[in-house]
């Protein structure tokens, strides 16, 4: 048995998703009530075929616009996956009307909206449903569609007025849906801050297995969630849900998620999303002092903390890229030329010291001098090899892989640097990844926008700040652990097991 509340994550985007429905239709007057402003609940419905990021599919949604609805006034929004369900919209829409005539949440637009269908190109074809690969996909595919394309053009349409603040943004689902509103929450922090999770498919459908253990490694998010779990999830071909759903509460409550955690004894798959109550609970908490609070992390994971100050953030610079720490050693200076490593010593003569890599782009000597890592843009790892006294190499080891973005173009770094305990920092397309000397990548710290790191160094004066390059863009961050230079003295390294 597991407690039956914890923190969970909601999406500030409310938005509520659903499946087809003809043109606009209005419920009838005398069935809704009304709310503060004296008019009845609108609900709007339609199909939307998508255009550049998903054409030609087609998408059934319904718009619910609440009675204290005033257009001159920026409303939030709920985008809710799956909802077009009488029941599902009926319980997720009254919920929130009558947390809106308390106060307790903001007047709030529900945009329900159905997964994605494709009409055969030819005559005999069958209709293609594109849920999985929208829903259970992680990536930023899918939410850029919600966040770039349909919701500004349903804005246009229906002449809208949200609030362009994350913190008034919501979304939630269940099951596919469920891990569908965190991968938009996650990827698309910039436009949702709270989500609603009933028994989401944390499981290798599509890659849904990676994403709590970046939950725990990544630097914490500001995203609020509430999370469902029944006792009886299915354990299909991609893995247990209910397994799945026990290892996003732990990573949530490890890297210091706001969340809270409702489990169900004997319930089933997506247990009361369509229970007043359980909604009621749900929405009250990812809505919590909406008016006096932004969302934000409650702490980072130990790993994290260990490397930035919690709060602090990167800074955009106009200030140079600083030099990198040349991987030198007494008998000479290491460089590199396609996938081989030369030693250039005191006599100014190269010597071919190692080859057999893929492209080398980045070489950085240990705290002790005598391990030489190496970074292979074609390559998934981050490499280590023994320095002989005479500067030759011998014997390469994997020292850690690294974390691949959802669509890497590249999968191995693209430079690296080295801090005075020992730490390695790869820069990869998810961010600055730490790996321990003993052979863990345990923190990624990830630029603004998830930019990727083309170039890390810390600082020649300050070695305390750490700048990545990204672009044409430079970033600057204060750091816990100073940069390794040349000038130290040889030193143990500060990470010698799993634990350190």
């Amino acid at each position: 048995m597991i407690p039956r509340q914890l923190s969970a994550v909601l999406l500030s985007f409310c938005v509520i998703l659903s499946s087809g429905f003809s043109e606009e239709a209005k419920m009838p007057d005398s069935q809704k009530p009304k709310g503060e402003t004296g008019k009845a609940p609108v609900i709007l419905s339609g199909v939307y075929e998508g255009r550049t990021l998903k054409p030609g599919s087609l998408f059934p949604y319904k718009v619910y616009i609440p009675g204290q609805y005033d257009p001159s006034k920026p409303a939030a929004v709920y985008v809710c996956k799956d909802g077009l369900g009488k029941d599902y919209l009926e319980v997720h829409s009254g919920v929130l009307d009558k947390l809106i005539a308390e106060g307790a949440s903001p007047v709030c637009i529900g945009v329900y909206i159905s997964s994605g269908e494709l009409k055969p190109s030819r005559k005999g074809g069958m209709d293609r449903g594109l849920r999985a690969e929208e829903y259970d996909q992680i990536g930023r595919d899918y939410p850029d569609f919600i966040v770039d394309e349909f919701l500004p053009w349903l804005v246009k349409k229906e002449e809208l007025n949200i609030s362009p603040s994350p913190d008034m943004h919501m979304i939630g689902g269940g099951s596919s849906g469920g891990i569908c509103a965190w991968n938009a929450a996650w990827f698309r922090n910039d436009y949702f801050r709270r989500a609603f999770l009933s028994s989401p498919t944390f499981s290798a459908i599509r890659g849904g297995e990676e994403l709590m253990p970046l939950a725990r490694k990544t630097e914490t998010r500001p995203i609020r969630a509430y999370v469902t779990l029944g006792e009886n999830e299915p354990d299909l071909y991609a893995g247990s849900s209910y397994v799945a759903g026990l290892t996003a509460e732990t990573a949530f409550k490890y890297a210091g998620y706001d969340y809270q955690y409702e489990y169900f004894p004997g319930g089933g798959h997506c247990h009361g999303i369509t229970d007043p109550a359980v909604i009621e609970r749900a929405m009250r908490f990812l809505w919590r002092n909406w008016k006096t609070e932004p969302v934000k992390p409650l702490h980072n994971s130990e790993r994290v903390e260990r490397l930035v100050p919690f709060g602090s953030r990167w800074e955009e610079t106009n200030e140079p890229m600083p030099a990198p720490v040349p991987a030198q050693i007494p008998a000479g200076v290491y460089s590199f030329e396609g996938g081989t490593i030369h030693l250039t010593s005191k006599d100014g003569v190269p010597k071919a010291v190692a080859d057999g890599f893929g492209e080398i782009s980045g070489l950085a000597v240990s705290s002790d001098r005598w391990r030489l890592y190496i970074a292979d843009r074609q390559r998934r790892f981050i490499f280590a090899m023994s320095i002989l006294e005479d500067g030759t190499l011998k014997e390469r080891y994997v020292l850690a892989p690294l974390h691949l973005a959802h669509d890497c173009r590249s999968i191995g770094a693209a430079d690296l640097c080295v801090d005075s305990k020992d730490r390695v920092y790869a820069a990869t397309e998810l961010g600055v990844q730490g790996i321990i000397s003993f052979g863990v990548t345990d923190s990624i710290i990830p630029l603004p926008g998830d930019l990727p790191v083309e170039k890390l160094a810390f600082g020649e004066k300050e070695s305390n700040i750490l700048y990545a390059r990204s672009g044409d863009k430079i970033f600057k961050r204060p750091w816990k652990e100073r940069g390794l230079k040349n000038t130290d003295a040889p030193a143990f390294p500060g990470t010698k097991g799993y634990y350190d």
